[in-house]
């Protein structure tokens, strides 16, 4: 029997074995340049035990091959896919040749995570498309500015709440002031109502947004897995919210839909077109608004990634700019000129899209510091994708390919002295101003971040908050190089941003 046992086991980890060797060699096979695999975990070993954060990751394979190689093949985990570095090949798979990858590879499971699942960031095409224009007109330039007022408004109370802090200088961690002030300009803007953050930061918009992306274990292994493996997403039940927020997402807006409805008010908002959504739906059963989280799906991403996003923006914003002081005394003299032109101190939706240092040092941080590291597609086409001119191969149907984007804004032949914080290179005299191709921190194409205006609009209007009346100086907690976190998918720093935070008034009012 034990004989039998010993056999049985043995041929079977031969055919594991075999079989993992014939996989591992499938670059080989096709005559494409390819990066030596782990043999369980193909190039995504760091990936899968957190021994690296995503930008170091992604860095490393794109440096792994020569300048000159336009892609190199790659092992996702089990899966064989393509690491993109050629800048007009992968203009012509995210823009020029989009309809053959219009589907991002990651992925959440609809049925079992109703809201993850059937939000724009994960959906396929067609529901994508549809939804996507129907969404496209609320973040147009017209409708962001009338939404400008709900976010100045929590601008004027995130200075407030900076001069309880301090009357002369204190050390604060600013990631967790950040948040509150950008859950509070999400809630209004995508829940019409005030969350409140900053009077009582424990308050349940709060608490629900924090919990999405407190990467603990279990959190680091559903985004790894919806990212890079989303086979494992549906049966292990993975969600991108947990049970307790995807409750409160439910309740909170079926309760904002339900009274906006009731009283027929219109906000130029999310919420607007969501209650559209609604109504369309009640007249047509097809419609794809009778799953209402598919509809609670579109405001709970915006709400999620809206705060993250811009409140990592901020932070690090703030974390560069305390390190040179030169640059940030600048951006004060900037902010101080804007607001002894205002008649009441607060500068207008005009005046701030006119502040071209505080633009420059927003898309340098963005440069430096992107949101997601990468971009990621899945090959749509049922005949695949010739590599042609670059290489005799085609690739197939359902192959991911990715696009380091964090690498890439990294590299010295596109930007020079890439880990150095220089605001100044995004200025219109630059030659790097022509072709802002190199920096894609919201994607490009038509899978570009559908809130990319408006993202930049919060950030602004925070910082301009943030230094009206206080400036920024490293203390003995700050980091003296910015460490990423290694369980972090969306880009976190590991542990808080800690700065000293002085109260030292522009104007006078």
């Amino acid at each position: 029997m034990l004989t039998e046992v010993f056999i049985f086991l043995a041929t079977l980890t031969s055919v594991i074995w075999l079989w993992l060797s014939y996989r591992n060699q499938y670059w080989k096979r096709q005559n494409i340049p390819f990066i030596k695999p782990h043999p369980l975990f193909g190039n995504f070993k760091e990936i899968a035990l957190w021994q690296k954060d995503p930008c170091a990751h992604f860095k490393h394979l794109y440096d792994s091959v020569k300048d000159s190689t336009p892609c190199v093949g790659i092992y996702v985990f089990h899966r064989p896919g393509l690491l993109l570095r050629d800048l007009n090949l992968i203009k012509n798979v995210l823009i020029k040749d989009f309809n053959m990858f219009s589907n991002r590879y990651s992925a959440s499971d609809p049925h079992t995570d109703g809201i993850g699942g059937n939000n724009l960031f994960f959906l396929k095409n067609p529901k994508w498309k549809e939804i996507r224009a129907k969404l496209t007109p609320v973040f147009t330039s017209g409708k962001i500015k009338q939404m400008f007022h709900l976010v100045e408004e929590i601008g004027r109370n995130l200075d407030k709440y900076l001069c309880t802090l301090t009357d002369v200088s204190q050390v604060h961690e600013v990631k967790e002031i950040n948040a509150l002030f950008t859950t509070d300009v999400i809630a209004s803007v995508a829940f019409g109502v005030l969350a409140n953050s900053l009077e009582d930061p424990k308050g349940e918009f709060r608490r629900n947004g924090a919990r999405v992306f407190q990467f603990n274990y279990r959190r680091a292994l559903e985004f790894t897995a919806m990212f890079f493996v989303p086979q494992l997403v549906k049966p292990l039940h993975f969600k991108t919210f947990s049970s307790e927020t995807s409750d409160f997402l439910r309740t909170a807006m079926t309760h904002v839909i339900k009274e906006r409805m009731k009283s027929a008010t219109h906000r130029n908002d999310l919420i607007d077109v969501l209650v559209n959504f609604v109504k369309e739906a009640q007249r047509d059963p097809t419609h794809f608004a009778n799953d209402m989280d598919l509809v609670i799906g579109q405001a709970a991403i915006f709400f999620t990634a809206g705060f993250e996003t811009s409140s990592a923006t901020m932070s690090f914003s703030l974390y560069e700019l305390a390190k040179r002081q030169d640059i940030q005394q600048r951006l004060r003299d900037e902010i101080r000129g804007v607001l002894q032109e205002s008649s009441d101190g607060q500068p207008s939706y005009e005046q701030i899209n006119e502040m071209k240092l505080l633009h420059n040092v927003i898309l340098e941080v963005l440069r430096m510091y992107p949101p997601l590291p990468f971009l990621d597609r899945e090959c749509t086409a049922a005949e695949g994708y010739s590599l042609k001119p670059y290489f005799d191969f085609t690739i197939p149907q359902g192959m991911p390919v990715y696009i380091p984007a964090s690498a890439i804004q990294r590299d010295p032949q596109y930007f020079p002295n890439p880990d150095s914080f220089e605001p100044d290179r995004f200025n219109p005299d630059n030659k790097l101003h022509n072709n802002l191709m190199p920096s894609m921190p919201f994607g490009i194409g038509p899978h570009n971040c559908i809130g990319e205006r408006f993202g930049l609009l919060q950030t602004k209007v925070g910082l301009i908050n943030f230094f009206r009346n206080h400036y920024v100086t490293p203390c003995k907690e700050t980091m003296p190089e910015m460490k990423l976190s290694p369980r972090a998918i969306i880009i976190q720093s590991d542990g808080g941003i800690y700065l000293n935070l002085v109260r030292d008034p522009l104007i006078k009012l």
